[in-house]
């Protein structure tokens, strides 16, 4: 099963990195009615959640079902978009459609989403450390 990971601070360019390595494809995030830029944070676009949410992905749904139920879901619009960016044309093509083999997409620093899970993790520990507030002071 294949768990999706928002969290407030995770930039769409992270975001973006998780759908190609889930999904075999790209995403456009939109805030206000237009592009999000890759450096705004998912909460900058609409992310009302504070901690991170693992979101299963139900690979049976079609692409404008799940693009509905992410909005619904958690208030930000996105779209699934082919490799050049473009927007698929086809919305009531399944999910698992999409889906290839990862051996075609692996490619060196990639492979197995390493790069992101290396992202995500920092981004985590990050929020971790300043929900902590200021250290004590010892001498």
């Amino acid at each position: 099963m294949k768990v999706l990971k928002l969290h407030p601070l995770m930039t769409v360019s992270l975001l973006q990195m998780q759908f190609q390595r889930l999904l075999s494809c790209n995403i456009a995030v939109y805030m206000r009615n237009s592009p999000a830029n890759a450096f705004d944070t998912l909460q900058e676009a609409g992310f009302l959640e504070n901690m991170l949410i693992e979101y299963p992905i139900d690979e049976t749904l079609s692409l404008r079902e799940f693009e509905e139920e992410l909005e619904d879901r958690f208030n930000f619009t996105l779209e699934l978009c082919n490799k050049d960016n473009k927007p698929f044309t086809n919305k009531s093509m399944h999910l698992f459609q999409l889906i290839k083999g990862l051996s075609d997409i692996a490619k060196p620093g990639y492979a197995n989403g390493n790069e992101y899970n290396i992202q995500l993790e920092r981004l985590i520990n990050l929020h971790n450390n300043n929900r902590q507030g200021p250290q004590p002071f010892s001498c």
